[in-house]
């Protein structure tokens, strides 16, 4: 079985800052790569939005950039996780009805769950300069033959959550991917 099976990838997204989704090497499997020692399929980024292009109502471009460096995002909202069936959002709104007439003493906790769960729904507004958790996979643009990401999970964060991150970052590469002995 060779290192780029989809048995030996990691099954959550590699954290990785933007300039290594180009220093990672490329596998027998397009969609699998190898950093570190350790093949993998999907990322997970953090910076800023730099630009946002080619928008329409469910695919945008963006550009996110941390501090070392810049990549392209594709992003069709259709990929996320995020939407709910007309069906079950029916059958929750029936339930909150009920509920609210007959007195549920948890109303309050699931009116706050049916505002985050329509809110989760809404598409998210990308606005430049603001701050991106970004979660997809590497492909190239054979266009352009330049790497970008197909990001399926996009969410706006914030500047404190930033300095949380670049730490996180540094421990990682410091505890588990430049000093991994499986390497």
């Amino acid at each position: 079985m060779q290192d780029s099976s989809i048995s030996n990838i990691q099954k959550n997204p590699l954290k990785l800052y933007i300039q290594d989704i180009f220093r990672a090497n490329s596998t027998d499997n397009k969609y699998i790569y190898k950093l570190f020692g350790l093949p993998f399929k999907n990322v997970m980024i953090h910076g800023v939005l730099t630009a946002v292009y080619n928008t329409t109502k469910i695919t945008t471009n963006l550009e996110l950039s941390d501090a070392t460096g810049t990549v392209q995002i594709y992003y069709d909202s259709t990929k996320n996780n995020n939407s709910i069936s007309s069906t079950s959002w029916r059958d929750l709104t029936n339930n909150y009805i009920d509920a609210s007439k007959f007195g549920d003493p948890n109303i309050l906790i699931m009116s706050e769950m049916m505002d985050r769960i329509k809110n989760k729904m809404n598409c998210v507004v990308f606005e430049e300069g603001c701050f991106m958790s970004v979660v997809g996979d590497i492909f190239v643009d054979s266009s352009r033959g330049v790497r970008m990401i197909s990001a399926y999970e996009c969410n706006v964060t914030s500047a404190a959550y930033d300095v949380v991150w670049m730490e996180e970052l540094r421990y990682l590469y410091d505890k588990f991917y430049i000093n991994n002995p499986s390497c």
